[in-house]
């Protein structure tokens, strides 16, 4: 059975392991790698969670010295390790969740003003348009005669990919509609009466698209 209580950071960590052994250092800068905008508390969780495999047998730990360099720490996956993963793998995920501050404070922009809004909706255009550029840029290196990391997950890394940066552009794309959605708002309050048609139409139309 998949060992519940870890997290998809472990089991992150021990796929990475199963294509070679790596540094702790080399863990974390992997799992930073884009990973944070798809899962947020990989993150925080990216020194430890080595460390828990360890306790768990999951992973051995080698010190390795070259030269003159400090010595540093390498992980390696047990057989136990790759059962516990395989197992993971089998089990049903969890549903998406979404962690976006910015459309919180669309929701209750009506305690703010219009200039607070638009500049939210500002932002959020230019943190998905940064974010699909550093996908896109994972797009290009594992496209490139070197393959990337893991050239033999290239195959999974697109499919991922594609979904990452079509999550972003449609991102983008609301905030530019939702910029020209609310050009002609006086505040963040009458809206709700003097546009209560168009209102209905952005609903009608949205139901429309969640139907189809």
């Amino acid at each position: 059975m998949a060992q519940r209580d870890l997290t998809p950071t472990s089991y992150m960590i021990l796929g990475l392991l199963t294509v070679k052994d790596w540094s702790a250092y080399e863990i974390a800068e992997q799992v930073g790698r884009g990973v944070a905008e798809l899962w947020p508390s990989a993150d925080r969780q990216r020194y430890n969670a080595p460390k828990i495999l360890l306790e768990r047998g999951l992973v051995t730990a080698s010190t390795v010295t070259k030269g003159t360099q400090r010595s540093r720490t390498v992980y390696s996956i047990t057989d136990e390790g790759r059962t516990a993963l395989s197992d993971w793998l089998a089990t049903q995920a969890t549903p998406p969740a979404l962690q976006f501050e910015g459309m919180i404070r669309v929701i209750f922009a009506n305690q703010g003003t219009i200039a607070d809004l638009r500049t939210n909706l500002t932002t959020m255009r230019e943190q998905a348009t940064r974010s699909r550029s550093l996908f896109v840029s994972h797009a290009q290196r594992i496209s490139a005669p070197e393959a990337g990391t893991l050239p033999q997950q290239n195959h999974l890394m697109a499919l991922a990919n594609r979904f990452m940066i079509g999550h972003f552009n449609h991102i983008a794309e609301w905030a530019d509609w939702a910029l020209e959605e609310t050009a002609d708002w006086p505040d963040t309050v009458q809206p709700a009466t003097t546009h209560r048609k168009r209102t209905v139409s952005t609903l009608a139309h949205s139901i429309d698209d969640g139907s189809s």
